[in-house]
């Protein structure tokens, strides 16, 4: 926990003295600045000086070397484009795999500057304390948080969540947002996309306080079928609301071709 809680430091501190010469592109609405990458490097030294024999996979790095039976899993900037431009909603994320299932995680969420926590079985925490999922119901009060991949244009599932009155939130990181579905300040998350390192260590927050995590089928996301496939999207709710959305999602595909990476 040290460790996310000091890079998250460095991170939030540098983004003052960030310049557009530090921010490149990786592709098509993709980007990456020079903290991402100095922020992955001493992460991946850290961790794996406490496990060496596990690997390790970050959004930075080349994804050699997943085939191990423990895996660390890490994303050092999650919204970076939001950091980039001076916004608020980005995240630390670092989870332990153990047969691409996770069983520690670790997040730092910048806008409430919170650390979130869990272990596989023993619940979640924020700062410290339990949380749990509170108990909703999907009505005209719900907000619904919301991501989709971009230039996506299969977007029918949006008016399907709000044929109740929802209402939709996109905050542009997958990490703050899930933790809002584990906290209450958003009653779900639904998402065409996501790596697995943007929710290995936020899905297991949210599982561990008592949140239901799926695929839009209601499949379990953990463990991970294929750590090299593209996007998983996914529903994320507490169990009443989310049997109401797999309910409103049903016959609607996430309209998301799954591209290796």
């Amino acid at each position: 926990m040290q460790l996310v809680a000091a890079a998250a430091r460095r991170i939030a501190r540098a983004q003052q003295r960030l310049r557009p010469a530090d921010v490149r592109r990786k592709g098509v609405g993709d980007f990456v600045t020079r903290v991402d990458l100095a922020c992955e490097r001493a992460l991946r030294r850290q961790l794996t000086a406490l496990l060496p024999e596990a690997g390790f996979l970050g959004e930075e790095s080349d994804g050699r070397h997943v085939d191990h039976d423990w895996l660390w899993v890490v994303d050092p900037v999650d919204g970076t484009s939001n950091y980039a431009r001076g916004l608020p909603h980005f995240a630390v994320s670092v989870a332990l795999l153990h047969r691409r299932r996770p069983l520690l995680a670790v997040v730092h969420c910048a806008p409430e500057n919170a650390l979130y926590s869990a272990v596989r079985g023993l619940g979640a925490r924020r700062n410290g304390r339990r949380i749990r999922v509170p108990t909703r119901t999907l009505d005209d009060a719900a907000i619904v948080g919301c991501q989709w991949h971009r230039g996506q244009q299969q977007l029918a599932f949006l008016a399907r969540l709000q044929r109740r009155g929802n209402r939709i939130r996109t905050f542009g990181c997958t990490v703050t947002q899930l933790m809002d579905v584990a906290m209450g300040r958003l009653d779900a998350n639904v998402q065409q996309q996501g790596r697995s390192w943007d929710i290995a260590a936020a899905g297991l927050v949210l599982e561990e306080a008592g949140g239901r995590f799926t695929t839009w089928s209601g499949a379990p996301v953990f463990p991970f079928e294929d750590l090299a496939v593209g996007h998983t999207p996914s529903v994320a709710a507490g169990p009443r609301i989310h049997a109401a959305l797999l309910r409103l999602l049903r016959g609607t595909r996430p309209g998301l071709v799954v591209s290796r990476r």
